[in-house]
């Protein structure tokens, strides 16, 4: 028991050290120094081990930084705090495997190579964080969202190049930690060298992309947009369904009384009745007769099918253009094999029904079009990238994301969702547009700032001049190419170990 507790000391620490460095506690300059305890307790591990270490490292980590997902599990699924939190440990331990598979691939690669660490843990985690699927999606590299520079490169490789950014550093302290305590390793020169110069390339890149796109955003033509948050969380929309909807239109009343061009609600803001595409009338009732377009969050249905939609609505009244959300979230939009066995939703009362969208096109609002999100769509960069493509009529002007949050609580959810979305602006250079029920509603401007936002739990509404801009980057082209590429590098190692030991056997 006692070395099975002196295993755990180093991932312990640094599974510390992540949650502490990424968003909600937000102390940035650890993430330098997150993997290094892992890695030097790899540095002796077997391959079984290294699973067993990075696990542990991945369960801590998500321990500390999801405590909101038992505030979830009792609002949202009905259970009892002690099962909750169960619930919590084992998305803990299955969101943690994703550290078991980078240990696991460092390991690997460690044993068969002599690469540098600063090259390793950059390999290892890129394909770590491109292969492995997670519920809650999340990424090493948006710990460097207060670095406005920094994470310019995010239009390159997207958030798999920040997290292997993240991972060069970490990577050349633990090759420095190394050479002092073994004398037959060299001081590893060309590894702090090429860290150095990949710190230095990636602030003057961000530093040159900020001036361009700050040009940009000064040169395109403007739309007042309005941002409104009821602060009408679900419990408040089934005690009072009128509750939400008066108060976004009030909202939208003050905001065209003060020059907005558009409004945008939040995920099903309007929640009086549901959408029919053949009701003429549906879009005077939702503006309450204020002559504003709106994107408004609504619940839209057909004969057989149910959406969770985003509608445009035009300032006469015209119902528009619609995007029905592609993402279900499982147990709260559908449950998994409920077609099948249409029971389980009488077990589940607060779970809906709903069919899934197919069309990714943006939605256009006169001359400007907006690639739209709802809930947790935003943090999906494969959804979002493909939303960016041009669809026929050019690429959307900006980004739209109609959300609501208040089955999190009061913990860190929020500003992970918010951070998490913000990073899509920097990959696009596009502004995003970000309404919640009960916050955070924001503007972030297409270096991924957030330039305005609206808190959590305060009613407000939020105005700016947003930029409708055009372009695309290189990610936007090219994708999640640092994934491929960590991918292939560790598969060269594995196809060259087998090769190897195959030569050996024949002699």
């Amino acid at each position: 028991m006692l070395k099975l507790l002196r295993a755990a000391i180093l991932p312990t620490l640094s599974g510390v050290l992540y949650f502490l460095s990424w968003i909600g506690f937000g102390i940035w300059p650890l993430t330098f120094v997150c993997l290094v305890p892992l890695a030097w307790a790899l540095r002796r591990a077997s391959l079984k081990q290294a699973l067993a270490l990075g696990a542990w490292m991945g369960f801590v980590t998500h321990l500390g930084g999801y405590t909101w997902v038992i505030h979830l599990l009792t609002v949202f699924a009905f259970l009892p705090v002690a099962v909750a939190a169960i619930g919590y440990l084992l998305i803990c331990a299955g969101q943690g495997l994703l550290f078991a598979v980078f240990a696991f691939l460092l390991r690997y690669a460690w044993l068969r190579t002599r690469w540098p660490l600063a090259l390793m843990l950059p390999a290892a985690l890129g394909a770590a964080e491109f292969a492995y699927p997670l519920l809650f999606q999340s990424y090493t590299g948006v710990a460097l969202m207060p670095l406005r520079q920094v994470i310019q490169i995010a239009d390159l490789g997207g958030p798999l190049l920040l997290g292997m950014w993240v991972a060069m550093v970490n990577g050349a302290i633990a090759d420095l930690l190394l050479s002092r305590i073994a004398p037959q390793r060299r001081l590893p020169v060309v590894s702090l060298a090429s860290v150095a110069l990949a710190l230095i390339a990636a602030f003057v890149y961000g530093a040159w992309r900020i001036s361009r796109l700050e040009r940009s955003q000064r040169d395109a033509p403007h739309l007042m947009v309005g941002l409104a948050q009821p602060n009408v969380g679900e419990a408040e929309l089934h005690l009072n369904p009128q509750a939400s909807v008066r108060t976004l239109q009030e909202q939208s009343a003050s905001l065209y009384s003060r020059g907005a061009e558009l409004v945008i609600w939040p995920e099903a803001g309007f929640n009086i009745r549901p959408v029919w595409k053949g009701d003429s009338s549906i879009g005077k009732v939702i503006q309450g007769g204020v002559p504003v377009p709106l994107i408004a969050g609504v619940i839209r249905v057909d004969e057989k099918d149910t959406w969770n939609s985003a509608v445009v609505i035009s300032k006469d009244g015209t119902l528009g253009d619609h995007f029905d959300k592609i993402n279900l979230l499982a147990f709260g939009e559908y449950i998994p094999f409920g077609d099948w066995f249409p029971i389980v939703y009488q077990w589940s009362p607060m779970t809906s029904h709903l069919s899934r969208g197919v069309s990714t096109a943006p939605l256009q609002v006169g001359p400007w079009r907006f690639a739209t999100f709802i809930c947790y769509e935003d943090i999906l960069p494969a959804l979002v990238r493909k939303t960016m493509e041009d669809h026929g009529k050019g690429r959307a002007h900006a980004m739209v994301n109609l959300t609501n949050d208040s089955w999190y609580g009061a913990g860190h959810e929020q500003e992970q969702h918010l951070q998490l979305a913000a990073l899509r602006s920097a990959e696009h250079h596009r502004w995003l547009l970000r309404a919640t029920s009960t916050g955070i509603s924001a503007f972030v401007d297409a270096t991924g700032q957030v330039v305005k936002r609206i808190p959590a739990n305060v009613r407000d509404t939020a105005l700016a001049s947003v930029p409708m801009l055009e372009g695309v980057t290189l990610y936007e082209r090219w994708g999640d190419w640092p994934g491929w590429a960590s991918s292939a590098a560790l598969l060269g190692i594995a196809v060259r170990a087998l090769w190897t030991r195959r030569e050996k056997s024949k002699r």
